[in-house]
């Protein structure tokens, strides 16, 4: 939208409510230092920040995603350093940023360590350089705001805690009545910028106006310690680490009470704050909060029905039966007269079962290996990987340790510049020896695919079990999630396999898809074979030189041929024998329980040449001892 140096007016930016609060609050209250905007594509993400700094009046410095450490901190000065024989520093764009908003588009894409490094920076407010000789400190007084789309990939839940405020552009791509009014906005202002500007400049002043009387306030503004308790009550609901979203949730709240022109906080407040500090601090390593407030009479019936005291109008409430055949389906079959096993399955095929309890997982990929760790270490282990060859982005440089093939130029001649004064230089302007050189570090990403081929089927929904899968999945996508791995998922039930989650980064999302996933009927096991073998291949051809692999989980257990008169397990067993993707393993987690266990499971993880694991293995907690015997 911009037109020339003139930047879109931030009143004029229709809709983002939340995104424009949170820019204010930063604006008002020195303390919130980082704001995070997250959406998809031409939700005016970027033009809302780069209106952000026309609206306060601050230098505006962008962050290019090819940025290097010593871009963006600082690093020695080789022009000044060979002309005055000693190691001289060169600030960075941190430096030229100081006192303004430093910009970064697409966060999510930058080097994970770097904006590691970054937010450290932004939130002590100095820049300290040691690299190379160097050694220098400087001021960094900056509003960071970044910008993503979480849909591409997401960040680490560690970088997202140092985020003080995030907001979603939530635009309503349904609304054609807002979508009129971003066309008619845009074509005025391009049509006419001056013009247009002057139109919003009344409002654009008001809310200027209204910033800088917040300021003033803002040193008064107090709170109560039963509103303090709010907020530690908002923050546990959503399982907050540390001490960052409770700290960040109440300086947004004061913040907003002196935008709103008070010198107290309100309850209000402290949940308006709450919807821009807590949102992207959820923590997915512990189970989700009860869903909404309404849920307590649902636990009343709970109640009555372990009772086996039904109420007539129990049957008005749809959740209640799977809950009961979960903890007691052989009297609740006696007491509703049950049908044939046919109609049972029908009767099953659309159940919703909660998501169980979430856990430590074992590291499943490292080809069987049992390897215990939390889902909160390693962090993005897989994010980056130094690659062997001369491919990838080159991050950092190293004294070789033999032959150099990819010399780092710019690193060979900082290394040698402090020594120029006293070498013979034999008529060139630069003598470089020996000990000098340095060679390129190079890195590329390492994450890999998983796809997650759930029995989905009566079989594992007819009783708690599926809640507890569930669980698991969920556990996983977390621990895959947060190497940066693409996660996918695929059930299979009834007659047929249906991709539920194409392969993606975002675990928000993949939260929703399982968490609607439907379960019953029968289990097509063959046919789940036959649609994933399709899928991964194509998509193996798609991705040349990733790894894939596929997650099955389900008890083995198949009643769905794909040719009529056919042994159902059988065929599947088959199917698994010949199945051969590229690039692609193979991991069964059995999903029976019960004290009769069948081996089916096991059987086909041996024809997939796979791993095999039963649902409690991934359970390190349980898995712990029995470990440790092993490896003494």
């Amino acid at each position: 939208m911009p037109a020339g140096d003139l930047s879109f007016p931030f009143a004029a930016v229709y809709g983002m409510d939340d995104a424009k609060r949170a820019m204010e609050c930063a604006a008002v209250n020195p303390v919130l230092r980082t704001v995070l905007i997250r959406g998809g594509p031409g939700s005016a993400k970027t033009v809302l920040s780069r209106a952000a700094g026309a609206l306060t009046g601050r230098k505006v410095t962008n962050v290019p995603l090819n940025v290097t450490e010593e871009m963006l901190f600082g690093g020695m000065d080789a022009e000044a350093t060979i002309r005055e024989g000693r190691a001289v520093m060169q600030k960075g764009l941190l430096a030229q940023a100081d006192g303004g908003i430093l910009y970064v588009d697409d966060v999510n894409l930058l080097d994970q360590r770097v904006l590691a490094s970054l937010l450290d920076c932004v939130l002590s407010g100095r820049v300290k350089v040691e690299r190379e000789g160097v050694s220098g400190e400087y001021p960094c007084d900056v509003l960071m705001i970044a910008t993503m789309n979480p849909e591409d990939s997401d960040i680490s839940s560690h970088l997202l805690d140092r985020f003080d405020l995030c907001a979603y552009s939530d635009f309503p791509n349904d609304d054609e009545r807002a979508r009129e009014e971003v066309l008619r906005r845009n074509a005025d202002f391009v049509r006419d910028p001056n013009a247009f500007i002057s139109m919003y400049a009344e409002e654009e002043d008001a809310i200027r106006t209204s910033i800088e009387r917040a300021k003033r306030i803002l040193p008064l503004v107090t709170i109560t310690d039963d509103l303090l308790g709010v907020a530690v009550e908002l923050c546990a609901k959503v399982s907050v680490d540390g001490f960052r979203g409770d700290i960040a949730l109440t300086e947004a709240a004061f913040a907003l009470a002196a935008l709103n022109g008070r010198d107290e906080v309100m309850r209000k407040d402290v949940e308006e704050a709450a919807m821009i500090c807590l949102a992207h601090r959820r923590n997915y390593s512990q189970p989700p909060p009860p869903p909404e407030p309404p849920e307590p009479p649902e636990q009343d019936n709970d109640d009555r029905d372990r009772d086996d005291d039904p109420e007539p109008d129990r049957d008005d409430t749809p959740p209640e039966p799977p809950e009961r055949d979960d903890r007691e389906p052989d009297n609740d079959d006696d007491r509703e007269m049950p049908p044939p096993p046919e109609d049972l399955q029908d009767m099953l095929d659309e159940m919703l079962f909660e998501i169980g309890e979430q856990f430590r997982v074992i590291d499943y990929l490292q080809d069987g290996r049992r390897i215990i760790r939390t889902t909160s270490s390693r962090k993005g282990r897989r994010a980056m990987a130094e690659s062997n060859d001369s491919t990838g982005r080159y991050a950092r440089s190293r004294i070789p340790d033999g032959r150099v093939s990819d010399v780092a130029f710019d690193a060979t001649i900082r290394a040698a510049a402090p020594y120029q004064k006293g070498r013979d230089h034999n008529g060139l302007s630069l003598a470089i020896e020996k000990q000098d050189i340095r060679r390129k570090v190079r890195e590329r990403r390492s994450g890999c695919t998983i796809l997650f081929l759930v029995d989905a089927s009566g079989s594992l929904g007819v009783r708690r079990r599926m809640a507890a899968v569930k669980g698991a999945v969920l556990s996983m996508l977390r621990d895959s999630y947060v190497k940066r791995d693409r996660i996918g998922l695929m059930a299979f039930r009834r007659d047929s396999a249906e991709l539920v989650l194409p392969p993606t980064r975002s675990v928000e999302y993949s939260y929703r898809k399982l968490e609607e996933l439907p379960t019953g009927g029968k289990t097509p096991l063959g046919q789940a074979l036959v649609t994933v073998g399709d899928f991964m291949t194509s998509y193996s051809r798609s991705h040349p030189g990733e790894s894939c692999y596929i997650v099955l989980i389900t008890d083995g257990r198949a009643n769905v041929p794909l040719r009529e008169g056919s042994d159902a397990n059988e065929e599947a067993r088959a199917l698994a024998e010949g199945l051969a993707i590229p690039q692609v393993k193979w991991i069964v987690v059995d999903a029976s329980t019960g004290y009769i266990r069948f081996d089916n499971a096991e059987h086909l993880a041996r024809e997939l040449n796979g791993t095999y694991f039963r649902l409690e293995d991934l359970n390190a907690d349980r898995l712990a001892e029995s470990v440790r015997s092993v490896i003494g």
